[in-house]
């Protein structure tokens, strides 16, 4: 079984305050198009607040 990882970063200016989160969605539809299974996130970044700044979503590749 082989993977594949796309990072999202928010956008700076929604660090201090509820990041609207939608561009995940579209890279998913994209990779499930592909034939691609979305399997998970991890958080690789956090800021000081210890809030998420930026992800990998995890596609399993067949």
């Amino acid at each position: 079984m082989r993977y594949e990882y796309v990072r999202v970063k928010l956008d700076k200016n929604n660090y201090a305050m509820n990041a609207d989160m939608e561009s995940h969605r579209e890279i998913i539809d994209l990779m499930a198009a592909e034939g691609k299974r979305y399997a998970g996130w991890f958080p690789v970044t956090q800021g000081p607040t210890g809030k998420t700044v930026e992800f990998d979503l995890i596609f399993e590749v067949a």
